[in-house]
């Protein structure tokens, strides 16, 4: 469960564990890994703290979301 924010990067070999969130327009440089439960940012990408539990219940909340969307517009 990663949500990538738009416009980001990830290059060769990152490692990303779950829970995590990139914010937009990161770059996630090559190999670099990023722990669970972590929020990242910048160019290049660093932690800059650990995700709340509200937080990653949003993740897997955006994610259903999108799937609904898909649906919504593969009927039409």
């Amino acid at each position: 469960n990663v949500l990538i924010g738009m416009g980001s990067i990830i290059l060769d070999g990152a490692h990303i564990e779950s829970d995590v969130i990139i914010g937009a327009g990161s770059l996630v440089p090559p190999r670099k890994r990023i722990p669970s439960k972590s929020l990242v940012i910048g160019s290049p990408a660093k932690v800059v703290r650990t995700l709340s539990e509200d937080e990653i219940d949003s993740i897997k909340r955006s994610a259903r979301g999108y799937v609904e969307l898909s649906q919504h517009y593969k009927s039409k």
